[in-house]
């Protein structure tokens, strides 16, 4: 369930007392009503317009708005302009995953969902595309005072069948630096998206990407003479393709562990509340074995990724850590008892 937060009231007016076109006083029209949530806290946000009040004016029709509204949040976005922000942070500078950033931003009590989560990378990709565009902007001064660039460039899908987001993003400084959907993929569709690059001015060390078949001559078209290297991380896959077979067997193992772990469990907690009930103790090493199950269990499920943090091999190796802490219960006086002599995690 997402977090719930008290809205705090805001209201913003707009600023302008005349009207730009005739000069007559401008008066409040209308009242908007919109939901922010930023990252400190959630806004009800009443937003009160003006228009010329002249019935004679060519331009009453004319909203004049607050000035502060865009700062918060996109136009027609509940989700603030800061979390936009901090949703490219995660995935551009911590490499997070979408799935990480949405339970990272629930865990810093934002609710947002994690279909949105994606919804607004692509609006920060278009804010960050929007701002490299401009010569003379802050990130192209830091651009040139790092000297050089060493540009990445990869698609992004997030859904079958939908466009390929391409990004270009410098590796030395982690800035993104252009974005395009792309419905077509070929190399001479790809090949002006890369060419951005020689309007920077900037010395390019290399180019990086994966074997994408239209990626590799469109780089080559585009940048001429500029060393390429494939993407090391798609590199450790293809070399961990070996093996796939024995993490999938590895995978189904401890998948049946976690099943037997849960039955037994249940049975546990069945022989617990059984005791209870009939007002019996408890033996003090069944709350315990409790405790290692659930540890257990919890190792057989945790989240990492492949090719550097396999699942299955994890996840193993968290259910091993969980069967030398029993053994070494077993092998202290007064260990566990019978109760975790029943039981296997491993």
């Amino acid at each position: 369930m997402l977090p719930v937060r008290e809205p705090v009231p805001v209201t913003l007016t707009a600023p302008q007392t005349e009207c730009s076109f005739c000069g007559s006083e401008l008066a409040i029209c209308q009242h908007r009503e919109r939901t922010i949530r930023r990252k400190d806290q959630t806004l009800q946000v009443t937003c009160r317009d003006k228009g010329c009040a002249n019935q004679a004016c060519s331009m009453r029709h004319l909203r004049y708005r607050p000035v502060e509204e865009p700062f918060l949040a996109l136009s027609g976005q509940i989700i603030g302009l800061d979390v936009c922000l901090e949703i490219g942070r995660l995935r551009f500078r911590e490499q997070f995953s979408f799935l990480r950033i949405f339970h990272k931003l629930i865990e810093q009590g934002i609710p947002i969902g994690q279909r949105t989560v994606q919804d607004h990378f692509q609006c920060y990709l278009s804010l960050m595309a929007s701002q490299v565009a401009r010569s003379d902007g802050p990130l192209m001064e830091r651009l040139r005072k790092q000297g050089a660039i060493l540009p990445m460039v990869d698609g992004v899908q997030f859904g079958s069948g939908e466009p390929v987001l391409y990004l270009l993003f410098d590796a030395l400084s982690g800035q993104l630096l252009f974005a395009e959907q792309k419905v077509c993929r070929a190399a001479e569709d790809l090949a002006p998206f890369i060419a951005q690059l020689n309007q920077l001015n900037l010395p390019i060390i290399a180019v990086v990407s994966d074997k994408e078949k239209g990626l590799v001559p469109a780089i080559q078209t585009a940048l001429p003479g500029v060393p390429h290297q494939y993407c090391q991380l798609h590199y450790i896959a293809n070399a961990a393709k070996p093996m796939e077979k024995d993490l999938k067997a590895l995978g189904e193992q401890v998948r049946e562990t976690e099943t037997k772990l849960r039955d037994f469990q249940r049975k546990l907690i069945r022989e617990r509340d059984k005791l209870e009930h009939d007002a019996k103790p408890v033996p003090p090493e069944l709350p315990v074995t409790l405790e290692l199950c659930e540890c257990a269990r919890a190792e057989a499920t945790r989240y990492t990724r492949a090719p550097f943090a396999p699942p299955a091999l994890k996840r193993h190796e968290g259910l091993e850590r969980v069967t030398q802490a029993v053994r070494e219960a077993r092998r202290k006086k007064g260990g566990l008892g019978e109760s975790s002599r029943n039981s296997k995690v491993s």
